[in-house]
């Protein structure tokens, strides 16, 4: 049912309004913001809403909120649309064959927390990107990392 939802999500997604380009701009610095930007609209769409679920729970913390906004930035840049996306996580649950372009989407974890690392974002949006939907790994605030997981779920 999350994969459903997560589809018709992708699907009619608008880019941010003024409200939420607003919320962006002030929780992310220049460099971290372009990455931002650069992100489809849909996938713009669905970092806001995970930063405003964050936001609800853990009030203005500044890096779980840069980290809920930037946690898939690795997927910019692969041209990949709703259903390829869709089919790429069940064929990867499965265990099958992928496509390179569904590898790349597949892979969006280690590509993006480069991409965060290079332009000075905070560890734990570093970590996030890299290691979600996965446990936090060590020297990471676990009520944190729950927080943005559940967000992000």
């Amino acid at each position: 049912m999350h994969l459903v939802g997560r589809f018709f999500g992708h699907v009619t997604a608008n880019p941010p309004g003024p409200e939420d380009q607003q919320f962006v701009h002030d929780h992310l610095n220049d460099p971290c913001a372009a990455l931002f930007w650069a992100q489809s609209g849909a996938d713009q769409d669905h970092a806001v809403r995970v930063a405003r679920r964050v936001s609800g729970a853990l009030g203005d913390d500044r890096e779980a909120i840069e980290a809920a906004l930037l946690h898939d930035v690795g997927k910019s840049g692969v041209p990949i649309g709703a259903i390829s996306r869709s089919l790429a996580t069940v064929l990867d649950a499965a265990g099958l064959p992928m496509t390179q372009r569904m590898r790349r989407y597949r892979d969006h974890g280690p590509r993006g927390a480069e991409m965060l690392a290079d332009a000075g974002c905070g560890p734990l949006t570093v970590a996030f990107a890299l290691h979600h939907p996965g446990p936090p790994p060590g020297g990471i605030d676990p009520v944190r990392w729950k927080t943005l997981s559940e967000a992000d779920g």
